[in-house]
């Protein structure tokens, strides 16, 4: 068995490919308004941004201060997509009950790309949330931006948080920048095909699983 397996949190344990547009928009628009520069309809780029670059740039030309404007959206966007929770917009999967049996093997972690606010919301919010012992989203901050996935920061964080080199360690994710991910921390991968789903194209997984309790059969290859 692996000392850990880290999971990324949407699409693999919470409903969602990712958090809702419509969540961005709102927290955009809040944001925006705290800084006196109030407007309906906010750029589609700035909603939804590529880069750091970008958020810069259009800080800009609202005239706002790109640090602290993104903190507070970061913030608004934590505080909507943690209400949609509660009230059940997204919800865990079914299979989420494997986590009891996993832990009683090895280490339990979430390494995600949303935010940091919300990944610790769901694993306190969700009574199977006290198997992990670890828990990181991105930052609320432009670096933290940058520090996504494919970067390895945030896979990193969790396993130097449990004290398990990446070599012992098993990244499961829905998306092959889940796969790079581990691939550059030195961890092995589980890519998790829902309903036949998979995403086509490079690299290719450890193992390939088709639900959570596959995990149940994952093995450390032997070299």
């Amino acid at each position: 068995m692996y000392d850990a397996i880290v999971f990324d949190l949407d699409g693999v344990l919470l409903t969602g490919y990712h958090t809702a547009p419509a969540v961005y928009r709102q927290a955009t628009v809040t944001a925006l308004a705290d800084f006196d520069a109030a407007t309906n309809e906010p750029p589609a780029e700035l909603v939804m941004p590529d880069d750091v670059a970008t958020i810069r740039r259009l800080c800009e030309r609202f005239d706002v201060p790109a640090a602290s404007y993104w903190g507070y959206r970061e913030h608004a966007a934590t505080e909507l997509e943690n209400d949609w929770i509660r009230e059940g917009e997204r919800e865990p999967f079914p299979d989420v009950d494997v986590l009891e049996t996993l832990a009683e093997s090895g280490e339990l972690a979430i390494a995600s790309n949303n935010r940091h606010g919300t990944v610790r919301f769901v694993r306190d919010y969700f009574p199977w949330g006290d198997h992990f012992e670890a828990a990181y989203g991105r930052a609320p901050t432009l670096p933290g931006y940058d520090r996504m996935k494919p970067d390895p920061h945030y896979l990193q964080t969790a396993l130097d948080a449990l004290g398990v080199k990446p070599g012992n360690a098993l990244f499961v994710g829905d998306r092959l920048s889940d796969v790079e991910t581990a691939d550059r921390a030195g961890a092995d991968s589980a890519l998790l095909v829902r309903e036949g789903d998979r995403p086509e194209g490079d690299p290719e997984p450890t193992f390939e699983i088709e639900s959570l309790e596959g995990l149940l059969a994952v093995e450390p290859p032997t070299e």
